[in-house]
């Protein structure tokens, strides 16, 4: 198994991600690799059969593109590749953060900033099925309680609601998510 996840500048990868990560390698038979996009590629033994799992909430363009030219690349170097959709459109996952938001009482939901097109569609059908508005922008105005932040790891997103006093946990940081995430990858062939 791959596991595609965003990663930060150098390709470093978030503790609370490298942890869940490296609990899952123990549990499954065979191996788990991690690959951040911001990373050069993984050494990767010869003539694998990789079940590739992009860990991203969005249609962005790491999943548009980047994780298109990923197959490819690693079809080119002899590796049979299956790439499965990205996190944020899996039924299960989609339901686990319906609940999550509606939970946790936030007005809105705080999202990375997306290119127009097919993520402004995916967007509107998110927004519909966790029943609160998507924003990309949001600046503190006082107002009691901020966005819900749609954030698998921690990121700017989330150090920004906590800079304004805000308890704004990553994804990840959440018990139930972490177990669900988890147990979905576990759980693939």
């Amino acid at each position: 198994m791959l596991v595609v996840v965003h990663g930060h500048s150098g390709g470093v990868v978030p503790a609370v991600l490298e942890q869940a990560l490296g609990a899952l390698a123990e549990q499954r038979p065979a191996p788990v690799w991690v690959q951040p996009l911001t990373a050069d590629p993984v050494a990767l033994p010869p003539g694998e059969r990789l079940l590739v799992v992009p860990l991203l909430l969005t249609p962005g363009s790491h999943a548009r593109f980047d994780l298109p030219a990923l197959r490819a690349r690693l079809r080119t170097a002899g590796h049979e590749v299956v790439l499965l959709p990205f996190l944020g459109a899996w039924p299960a996952w989609l339901e686990h953060l319906h609940h999550l938001v509606a939970t946790a009482g936030s007005g809105s939901v705080l999202h990375h900033p997306l290119r127009p097109g097919v993520a402004d569609r995916y967007l509107s059908a998110l927004s519909q099925r966790v029943e609160r508005p998507l924003i990309s922008e949001w600046t503190v105005d006082g107002a009691g309680g901020g966005p819900f932040p749609l954030a698998l790891a921690p990121n700017r997103i989330t150090a920004q609601l906590e800079d304004a006093g805000f308890e704004a946990p990553a994804l990840l940081e959440r018990p139930a998510t972490r177990d669900l995430v988890f147990t979905l990858l576990r759980n693939l062939p």
